[in-house]
């Protein structure tokens, strides 16, 4: 971007396109579908959210209710009696043989051939040798069972007894889940233990359907006791963990304490990891938690949703060309000859009229343009051919116009006689007055037809004119001089410092009281950075009143002709004013101003940014604020007012 008064501008037309259609293509697009993008994502998170909950306690619920029937199954034993009868019958008889029929039969008849229950045990408390058990066919079991329960699980299983009443309690031993109760005789006190292998394969079957899940494991209290599918074996890392009871399966997700001791009776809470990898749910049942952890298959869970991204992708991907050939079409019908015509304005600018551009036939409106910038460019060449040297002839008859006003030739040679008449009689002070009065004349005449003079030379016409004023007002008229010797060889337009003092002791100083004025010149850098201004400035101890602002204002004015104004002085600021705009352009001229109860009358030159007067910036006149290296080159006792 580049600041251009007060409005910002696009430096590049292709720059400006380009922003064009990304502010209000591209970048609405993708801020659009990243909100829609976003706002599917989210939604499908949910929904999968709940789907894999919802199976998780669709699932647990038919766990539950296979629970309960491993649990009525235990408390049968207790409601037939029939255990109870023939353990009190042999302690009467002591007739084990008939027990060991009854109990056998009744085993048999009520677990032989359940679904949900692989083995019955049934341990007497006394003696301890007495052990009756039956396996369910239909769950799939065998004797090699029951084997495993008394070389692995019977010694954990009596301790756990130990602590119960008439509770029932499940516990998890070497991957396997029984469920333990105590029969009791009619005062309360137990008997035996009924030991209830639960088929997790069946009972943990429905937890196969929640919704994407690979494999998945069931912990009872820290102690894992299947997993799911049945059908799925096992890796080496989760065989050697399996007899682990120390803590869940790791990455995957937990509850806390404070939600697990929040849960109610037979209530479930389901948690899934942050990516959707796995999930965990918790069934508080029996007083005991049961945790299900299982992980799921992302590729499935989110097939649709990585559908919609790639048809996305897909249309950003069609984009790309689209936005390269609306790139390609702009720059190659607009830019281009755009550029070509910036080209040619530029020399045009830089004084090569006759420039042309090269045909454009990309588009109509385009190759119009440059057919009209081209006859346009060659109307201005012919024009500036014809008028040139007529500009050239009037300037110079202006300037001469305007200097003419200030040549009274004929004065010359009547004081060359008066001066030598003044000599003859000795008056040497006559003599001096007529000698700077001379000065000024010859500077008038202009005898060598010089446009321009330095500073040096200019500065002997104003010293000879304040010769002639201090002569005039005595010791009331006192003018300071500061300047910047570095500056002297300048070259400046004749006769543009002298009107402005003459104009600041004839109308800027008071009629009465002491006059005081100065003259200072420096240089200063230009305000755009291009080159230096040369500032000549006479400041005066008059007053400015509102009929002076007025007619500096009419002097100063282009509509203001000369010959309006009789007033001598008034013509002499107005020309140097109009020669210095001539001269040097608009940026130079003639300020009258108030500043500091002093009236300024102020000259600005534009000066071309050379070596010289890039060393005269640094050099500066001294002032109250800023004293650098000046020379005060007079200090005399009379004092030039200023104003108009």
């Amino acid at each position: 971007m580049e600041l251009k008064g007060n409005h910002f501008r696009i430096r590049k037309l292709t720059s400006g396109m380009i922003m064009v259609i990304l502010t209000c293509w591209i970048i609405p697009y993708f801020v659009l579908s990243g909100i829609l993008i976003t706002a599917y994502t989210r939604r499908n998170d949910r929904q999968i959210e709940q789907n894999i909950t919802s199976s998780c306690e669709n699932g647990g619920a038919l766990v539950a209710d296979h629970l309960n029937t491993v649990i009525d199954k235990s408390r049968q034993a207790t409601y037939d009696g029939i255990i109870r009868a023939s353990y009190e019958s042999w302690v009467k008889h002591g007739d084990e043989s008939a027990m060991y029929r009854e109990i056998t039969s009744y085993l048999s008849s009520t677990y032989k051939f359940s679904k949900i229950i692989s083995n019955a045990i049934l341990i007497f408390r006394t003696p301890m040798t007495m052990e009756y058990y039956t396996y369910s066919n239909a769950a799939g079991a065998t004797y090699a069972g029951i084997e495993e329960f008394q070389s692995t699980a019977r010694q954990a299983v009596l301790a756990a007894a130990q602590e119960l009443d008439t509770r029932i309690v499940f516990i998890g031993v070497s991957g396997h889940l029984y469920a333990v109760r105590n029969l009791v005789l009619n005062n309360y006190e137990p008997f035996a233990t009924l030991v209830l292998e639960v088929n997790a394969d069946r009972v943990f079957e429905s937890m196969n359907s929640v919704l994407w899940q690979t494999q998945g494991e069931v912990w009872l209290d820290g102690e894992p006791i299947g997993s799911y599918p049945k059908d799925r074996p096992q890796t080496e890392e989760e065989q050697s963990e399996s007899g682990s009871t120390d803590s869940a399966p790791q990455d995957m997700p937990s509850i806390s304490e404070e939600e697990l001791a929040g849960m109610s009776e037979g209530g479930m809470s389901v948690v899934m990891s942050q990516d959707r990898s796995s999930a965990c749910m918790v069934m508080k049942y029996n007083y005991q938690y049961f945790y299900f952890f299982g992980s799921l298959d992302r590729s499935r869970m989110f097939s649709d949703q990585r559908s919609y991204l790639s048809i996305y992708l897909l249309v950003c991907v069609m984009l790309i060309p689209l936005f390269v050939a609306t790139v390609w079409y702009f720059f190659r019908n607009i830019t281009v000859p755009v550029r070509k015509l910036m080209t040619g304005t530029d020399k045009i600018r830089a004084g090569e009229y006759g420039w042309r551009v090269e045909s454009f036939d990309g588009n109509e409106e385009m190759g119009h343009l440059v057919d009209n910038f081209n006859h346009m460019a060659g109307r201005l060449e012919e024009s500036f051919n014809r008028i040139y040297v007529e500009e050239i002839a009037g300037r110079d008859a202006t300037l001469k116009a305007l200097q003419s006003q200030i040549n009274p030739h004929f004065l010359n040679n009547t004081l060359e006689i008066i001066n030598w008449k003044a000599r003859m009689n000795g008056n040497e002070e006559v003599s001096e007055m007529i000698s700077a009065l001379s000065t000024m004349m010859n500077a008038t005449l202009n005898r060598n037809d010089e446009m321009f003079i330095t500073l040096r030379e200019e500065l002997r016409y104003v010293d000879a004119y304040l010769y002639i004023i201090r002569q005039r007002f005595g010791e009331k008229f006192v003018f300071e001089e500061q300047t910047d010797e570095s500056l002297m060889d300048i070259l400046v337009p004749r006769l543009i410092i002298q009107p402005l003092v003459e104009n600041a002791v004839e109308h800027g100083m008071p009629h009465s009281g002491e006059r005081c004025g100065s003259l200072r010149i420096y240089m200063e850098p230009d305000e755009e950075g291009t080159g230096s201004v040369l500032v000549i400035r006479v400041e005066n101890n008059g007053e400015l009143t509102q009929k002076d602002r007025e007619r500096i204002r009419e002097l100063l004015s282009e509509e203001v002709h000369v010959g309006e104004n009789p007033d001598r002085t008034g013509i002499g600021i107005r020309n140097v004013h109009l020669r210095l705009r001539i001269l040097y352009g608009p940026k130079s001229g003639l300020r009258i101003f108030d500043e500091n109860g002093m009236t300024v009358s102020e000259l600005r030159i534009l000066q071309a940014s050379t070596d010289k007067t890039a060393q005269a910036q640094t050099n500066l006149p001294a002032s109250s604020d800023n004293p650098k290296q000046t020379q005060d080159k007079h200090v005399h006792s009379s004092s030039p007012s200023a104003a108009v």
